[in-house]
């Protein structure tokens, strides 16, 4: 099915309706909710210990404890850098194929791209990348996920078009993507919508990177929704822990027996004598404060939330070190780590190739092309950020090199330290001849 039928078959042929009634379906309006949930949990604090009633007590309204744990913010900080953060995504294949695209992702800047868009797959579960054309140099918007709404045929799940709204200055604003036109709308003159501008689009629909979803395979599913309801439940269990243990210091003062003063006791009062009868007595009752089991309850939630965000535990643990740890016993550490970025790189990569054969289409457009051989070698490396023992790893790379069985450029994938392409590029000046992988010393 292709747009227009759909147009037709559901909308009557109306465009306009077809906008509108997209934009507020319900499936489109639940889930951009959930990402403006996400947004405010993480831009806004709006945490559920954060709606915790206040109590009273010794007769007046207390305010409760409300403690907020950004450890969402932590991990996908983490998840993002050890992917992206320190070594960029590297293009490999046939040289001349590969030059010209580092060219265009060089004048791009695709790294920061790139960055964003794992950042909104790590934040939501998914991100959107328009390709477009300016003055003749190739670039890519990200766009943001609140604002996106891909529209799927329901039989093949192959998106038909692409609607970004958004709202401002009290006008609605829409940008409406097929494959061949770039059309805006917006109501600045009423309430019915109008174009207002519209330009050919060579670039096609935008990319839709997501993550793996086992209840609908058009959208991505956000990893932070799996560990929301840990840190709910470690916010609420500190805050009642503390709110706890001040009444445990403070207790509750009981009198048993007769006074033998008449005079009402100051509920704040410091340093005042009381008079008790013979058999009477005076003290404070509090509960018991079982740090143990705060301990084990606080440390279980704790664990369940690093395995589950795929982090090290020994990175939010002040009093622990990796210190002298080989590079064997640091991958173990790091496992999970790796599993998390192997299965982000997939679904990056899988965006990735749709860019690519964007660039392509408009470079052919301009009038550089290539064999489909030579283009189909073309292959993205990942270099996740992980600590590694320097000194075995130089007596390593020696070794190789004394026997030839390792290559100039993979001696730079596995040094973190420098930048792989502009170290080649200097080295190629320098004069250093590369054959198929090794380098020739004259």
């Amino acid at each position: 099915m292709d747009l227009q039928e759909y147009i037709k078959n559901r909308y009557d042929g109306q465009f306009q309706k077809f906008v509108m009634e997209e934009i507020n379906s319900v499936p489109q309006q639940q889930h951009i909710r959930q990402i403006i949930d996400i947004k405010e949990y993480l831009g806004k604090n709006q945490h559920k210990v954060n709606t915790r009633p206040n109590e009273t007590f010794n007769g007046k309204e207390m305010e409760v404890e409300r403690i907020t744990l950004n450890y969402a913010k932590q991990i996908v900080q983490f998840t993002v850098n050890f992917l992206l953060g320190r070594n960029p995504v590297q293009l490999s294949g046939v040289e001349d194929v590969v030059q010209e695209l580092n060219r265009v992702y060089k004048k791009a800047k695709y790294h920061k791209i790139d960055y964003r868009l794992l950042g909104d797959l790590v934040r939501y579960g998914e991100a959107f990348e328009y390709v477009y054309v300016k003055d003749g140099q190739i670039y890519s918007q990200v766009l943001d996920v609140a604002e996106s709404y891909p529209i799927y045929d329901p039989e093949t799940n192959e998106m038909l078009a692409f609607i970004q709204y958004y709202h401002s200055d009290y006008v609605d604003f829409y940008v409406v993507f097929t494959d061949d036109v770039v059309a805006k709308y917006n109501n600045s003159q009423g309430e019915d919508i109008r174009l207002v501008e519209q330009r050919p689009n060579i670039t096609g629909l935008p990319i839709h990177y997501k993550t793996d979803n086992e209840v609908d395979s058009t959208r991505g599913h956000s990893p932070l929704n799996d560990i929301i309801d840990i840190l709910d439940s470690m916010e609420n269990l500190l805050s009642e822990a503390i709110d706890g243990f001040g009444r445990y210091i403070t207790g509750t003062p009981v009198s048993i027996g007769q006074q033998l003063t008449n005079v009402e006791l100051p509920k704040h009062g410091n340093g005042v004598g009381i008079a008790l009868d013979d058999d009477a007595d005076f003290k404070y009752v509090t509960n018991e404060f079982d740090h143990k089991a705060f301990e084990s309850l606080y440390g279980t939630l704790r664990n369940a939330l690093m395995d589950i965000s795929n982090m090290p535990n020994i990175l939010l643990n002040g009093g622990s070190t990796i210190s002298n740890v080989g590079d064997i016993a640091v991958e173990s550490i790091f496992y999970l780590s790796l599993i998390r970025a192997n299965m982000n790189s997939k679904y990056l990569q899988d965006g990735f190739e749709q860019r690519l054969d964007k660039i392509r289409n408009v470079l052919a457009i301009q009038g550089i092309t290539f064999d489909d051989d030579d283009y189909e070698e073309t292959s993205f490396v990942f270099s996740p950020d992980m600590p590694k023992d320097t000194t075995q790893l130089i007596e390593n790379i020696e070794s190789l090199k004394g026997i030839g069985a390792i290559s100039t450029e993979s001696v730079l994938d596995n040094v973190s330290f420098l930048d792989k392409v502009s170290e080649m590029e200097r080295l190629a000046n320098e004069g250093v001849e590369q054959d198929s992988g090794n380098t020739v010393d004259e």
